[in-house]
């Protein structure tokens, strides 16, 4: 189903406490850069990076036991084309077929005269402590290939309060930090700007990687690594206590609020209000606690 314009009575009424701001979001849609001065030649946008996206969706469909609802087509927005700009997109929540570990995984992309925005974000649920996977990836016009990768920290315990937790999920050469160093190492890379909403800001780890100006076999393997490392953890997690998870919960609640937020801001701006409001709808997932403020 394509639309151009989406009138969803359902959330225009829950949707209707989220106020827009600034535009700009390292999950789905990123500042355009130029590399036009760099001594290697990037080669120019001729081959999409949609089969590695893919890939990626099946494996974490396979390994995790997952099946696509019809949460986006419900809403309007599973296909998507602004006519303003041209620009394009679709989204797929993906859910596990019998719950365990995942609330959820967003699987989107977006095509603009700036290049594509290939996006897998998963968020856990509560019985376990394992970060949120937050990944977008793509080719973009002026040549060069850009990721953002980051692993969102969960639980009521700030990052750096718990010695552990940040040594397992991100310390060491085979952790984020790791990974971090080495995308920075590659000739050519250079740091994406940060994004303009506050609220995708403050849900940032310390980790986050965002980085343009590689070459596509960089940012592939740079995206398989981010993948295959959340998917060591969650196989090999334990469960937290019980008496925890209402904490996971809540903390859950307030990060997929403020992405809704920051999602908000930035699709509004770009494509209007009616179909900024439904590609933020469907890039969060159904969460209502994300629309209307929940989990206080």
């Amino acid at each position: 189903m394509l639309i151009t314009k989406c009138a969803v009575p359902a959330l225009a009424v829950i949707l209707s406490q989220s106020q827009p701001s600034e535009a700009f979001s390292p999950t789905n849609g990123r500042a355009t850069f130029g590399f036009r001065s760099r001594s290697r030649q990037l080669s120019s946008l001729s081959m999409s990076m949609e089969p590695l996206h893919a890939s990626l969706v099946t494996t974490l469909t396979e390994r995790l036991g997952l099946v696509t609802t019809d949460f986006t087509e419900v809403y309007g927005g599973q296909n998507w084309e602004c006519p303003s700009t041209g620009a394009k997109g679709s989204a797929e929540w993906i859910a596990e077929s019998s719950p365990k570990f995942l609330t959820g995984m967003t699987s989107s992309t977006t095509t603009s005269t700036s290049g594509e925005d290939l996006t897998i974000n998963v968020w856990m649920g509560p019985s376990y402590d394992v970060p949120h996977l937050l990944l977008t990836f793509g080719e973009q016009a002026d040549g060069g290939c850009a990721v953002t990768a980051d692993y969102i920290v969960r639980g009521s315990t700030p990052i750096g309060g718990d010695p552990q937790y940040v040594e397992v999920y991100y310390g060491g050469e085979d952790g984020a930090v790791g990974a971090w160093t080495a995308a920075f190492g590659l000739e050519g890379a250079v740091p994406l700007p940060p994004p303009a909403e506050f609220e995708t800001r403050l849900i940032a780890s310390p980790a986050c990687l965002a980085v343009g100006g590689i070459e596509k076999s960089e940012a592939e393997a740079i995206a398989k690594a981010h993948v295959e490392r959340w998917l060591g953890w969650v196989e090999s997690s334990q469960p937290v206590m019980a008496r925890l998870r209402g904490s996971f919960n809540l903390r859950d609640d307030k990060l997929r609020q403020y992405f809704f937020r920051g999602q908000l801001s930035k699709n509004c701006k770009l494509y209007g209000e009616d179909l900024g409001r439904t590609v933020a709808a469907v890039n969060t997932g159904p969460t209502a606690e994300a629309y209307v403020g929940g989990g206080s």
